[in-house]
């Protein structure tokens, strides 16, 4: 699975279903995604200390990412500058059952279920770090991970991202880069997405589905007869 190099037996695929993560296939963000690495399972005093740290970032990150989805990304992961990628490796095979999997939608995962049975090409595209979402990919069965290359020098990460965020209209270059490379035909696919930073994605793919839509994506969705879905943790 990786953003650049495929295997060659998806190839001649001709349709694929494309899925947002936070907020589609699971009930995440980035910023609680990073608040369960830096707390980990430290002692619940030290834990209370780095969220009373982190917590009046809380307003500004949001700020930045009604205003700019790429913006808030370039700012928000420098928070992992100095983070040891093996650590970060270690903390997401665990979270996969202690972080990710409390948290997925059911909906969700029927849903990739039956586009693998009509064989379907399914790719997660996400702006989270792929460092963070690999274990999750492989646990989903998915063919293709397309998300945030973290920098990483000397065993650490440098808070840079490697080709910028995973966001806006890079999510719609990105499907577009695939489909040419894999022969996947867009008119006979699928997009899953939750927030308006997305309609670019959306839009470059003929089946549109909005999963618990922010606002603004749902006014959309409703005025161009997108497909709207409500997924939860029931």
């Amino acid at each position: 699975m990786s953003n650049d190099h495929y295997d060659e037996s998806f190839r001649n695929s001709t349709s694929a279903a494309f899925f947002d993560v936070d907020g589609t296939v699971s009930s995440t963000d980035v910023v609680r995604t990073y608040l369960d690495f830096w707390l980990g399972k430290n002692p619940i005093h030290i834990k209370f200390f780095r969220f009373i740290k982190f917590l009046p970032k809380i307003p500004y990150y949001a700020i930045l990412d009604a205003l700019s989805r790429a913006w808030f990304g370039r700012v928000f992961y420098k928070n992992y500058s100095g983070v040891k990628e093996s650590s970060l490796r270690s903390w997401a095979q665990a979270a996969l059952y202690e972080y990710w999997q409390p948290r997925l939608f059911p909906q969700a995962i029927e849903r990739i279920q039956q586009h693998q049975a009509k064989g379907h090409l399914v790719v997660l595209v996400s702006g989270g770090l792929k460092l963070t979402l690999a274990p999750l990919a492989r646990f989903l069965g998915v063919d293709i991970l397309i998300a945030v290359e973290a920098g990483i020098q000397d065993g650490f990460l440098t808070g840079d991202l490697v080709d910028g965020p995973m966001s806006g209209e890079r999510k719609a270059e990105s499907v577009q880069k695939l489909s040419v490379d894999l022969n996947v035909d867009l008119e006979k696919s699928y997009a899953y997405s939750d927030s308006y930073s997305d309609v670019a994605f959306l839009e470059s793919i003929r089946y549109p589905v909005t999963v618990n839509p922010d606002r603004k994506l749902a006014k959309l969705a409703y005025s161009r007869e997108w497909a709207i879905e409500h997924w939860n943790l029931d």
